[in-house]
């Protein structure tokens, strides 16, 4: 099993309604498709202002190109989209909608101020180490 957390922007994408009102959805890969499997845990991070980790998801359906969006209702800009890149399935197993794990708090930490996503947040997705996802399952899970 693999560790991996899943960027999104709320100038794209309406993140926390999607995550209060879905139980599963679509999430662009755009680096390691060909490690990422299902049955790995991820953890959803929204960027900007609030940045933080805000749900904690398994991958339901490998990596795949989709012709449509099944979320299209989310996106501010569909044409962001990037249909051309494949996208696995995230099932949420804890939304942290109303206690999110925000950047300011990680970067106190010992073990979290080290996640890829602070130090270099320009991309998608970004591995997780087991330690880290430990790390925030005994604060979140």
């Amino acid at each position: 099993m693999a560790y991996w957390l899943f960027q999104g922007n709320p100038k794209y994408y309406r993140i926390l309604q999607a995550i209060e009102e879905q139980e599963e959805l679509p999430w662009l890969v755009t680096r390691y498709g060909k490690e990422i499997q299902v049955g790995d845990r991820a953890l959803v991070w929204m960027a900007g202002p609030e940045a933080g980790i805000y749900a904690i998801a398994e991958v339901t359906k490998p990596p795949e190109i989709q012709t449509e969006l099944p979320d299209k209702q989310y996106w501010l800009m569909p044409d962001q989209a990037k249909l051309d890149k494949p996208r696995v399935e995230l099932r949420f197993l804890r939304k942290l909608l109303g206690q999110p794990l925000r950047r300011h708090e990680l970067k106190q930490d010992q073990i979290l101020r080290d996640l890829l996503v602070i130090r270099a947040p320009n991309s998608t997705n970004f591995r997780v180490t087991e330690e880290q996802w430990q790390r925030v399952y005994s604060l979140k899970g």
